[in-house]
């Protein structure tokens, strides 16, 4: 009898220990990295990298002189009027 009391009360604290053990949460964690930091993230660069590709290309721009910068802007409409997204295409041209 007394190895039966002995047998259930040893079996009664191995279930409360693990019982107690499953209740406690583990600690919460500082640095953690979501989906939205890591796009938040990129749009950072993409606009670091973009506001870098604007201001090198301004400063590509000041330093030319006159007749570079009327050459340049001459081509640009050339490159706009042959290449709009309008366009049609020349076999088109053929069978209208």
């Amino acid at each position: 009898m007394k190895n039966l009391f002995k047998l259930l009360f040893l079996f009664s604290l191995v279930a409360a220990t693990s019982s107690c053990a499953a209740q406690k949460r583990p600690p919460k964690q500082d640095n953690v990295v979501t989906p939205a930091d890591g796009a938040k993230k990129s749009a950072e660069n993409k606009n670091r990298k973009w506001e870098e590709y604007e201001t090198k290309k301004n400063h590509h721009n000041e330093i030319q002189d006159k007749a570079t910068k009327k050459r340049m802007k001459e081509s640009l409409k050339k490159s706009k009027s042959h290449g709009s997204p309008n366009r049609v295409p020349w076999y088109k041209k053929l069978f209208w």
